[in-house]
């Protein structure tokens, strides 16, 4: 499985984590993030400051780890002691940096950049016998809702490209999918499955809730509001081109 993690430059508050687990409530069906396998990182402009301060927190083992490091953008974020930062974050990472300047007119965001950067790589990996990805990223939410939103669809897009099952993590409570995925979730616990792509073509399995079945997610409200019953939580798309988006609510006694 290709592994990575994204730092965009949002609120990290509601990122995946400080270290190299997923702190969110999902991770990929019968799989662990902290299996022993190289991990890629794409940083968006001041993301980067972020990613430094996440990196050390990480153990010499999780360091090892760290098969690349891309960064991309304009430097429009980073303030005046951008470029220094860059370049000693690339000295640090000699051999593994990869630095994608862009100028500040560019009619894209960095998410798009690094998504692009991303969907390329993985196209490479796939050669080598890697056809899933896993991705978590920091940032994406919690901050402007018009990022929030691009980001959102950004990442969405980046999916119905990919051509193998693949996942964003994209915080504590927030899955974009079509991998099967396992919820840690207690009974009890509500959360929604929905599509960002309308009409949707989207069609899901739910095992262990209040809901569970086969589903066609025709309307952006189809799929709200289900309540885990029998964990594990399983879900499951049924189409590699369709992505969905899961988001956990809170406990029923919340």
């Amino acid at each position: 499985m290709f592994k990575a993690v994204v730092f965009l430059a949002g609120p990290s508050s509601r990122s995946p984590g400080e270290n190299a687990s997923p702190w969110t409530h999902w991770q990929p069906h019968a799989q662990s993030f902290l299996a022993a396998k190289p991990v890629h990182v794409y940083i968006a402009d001041a993301g980067l400051q972020v990613f430094l301060n996440w990196y050390e927190k990480l153990s010499a083992q999780q360091h090892s780890l760290i098969q690349s490091v891309s960064w991309c953008g304009d430097g429009d974020s980073l303030g005046k002691h951008g470029k220094e930062i860059r370049a000693n974050t690339a000295a640090r990472f000699e051999g593994r940096w990869k630095e994608h300047l862009y100028n500040e007119s560019k009619d894209f965001s960095d998410c798009a950049a690094i998504t692009s950067l991303l969907e390329y790589d993985l196209r490479h990996a796939a050669d080598d016998g890697l056809h899933a990805a896993w991705i978590e990223v920091h940032g994406a939410l919690g901050g402007r809702l018009d990022h929030e939103i691009v980001n959102l669809l950004e990442f969405c897009e980046s999916l119905t490209r990919m051509g193998c099952p693949a996942a964003y993590a994209l915080g504590p409570d927030a899955l974009l999918t079509t991998l099967p995925v396992d919820g840690h979730l207690a009974v009890g616990e509500q959360f929604s499955v929905t599509s960002l792509r309308l009409p949707s073509q989207s069609k899901v399995e739910i095992h262990g809730a209040e809901f569970s079945g086969s589903f066609s997610l025709r309307q952006a409200s189809h799929g709200l509001s289900n309540v885990v019953k029998q964990p594990p939580l399983k879900i499951i798309p049924l189409n590699v081109h369709e992505p969905v988006l899961v988001i956990r609510v809170s406990s029923t006694e919340e």
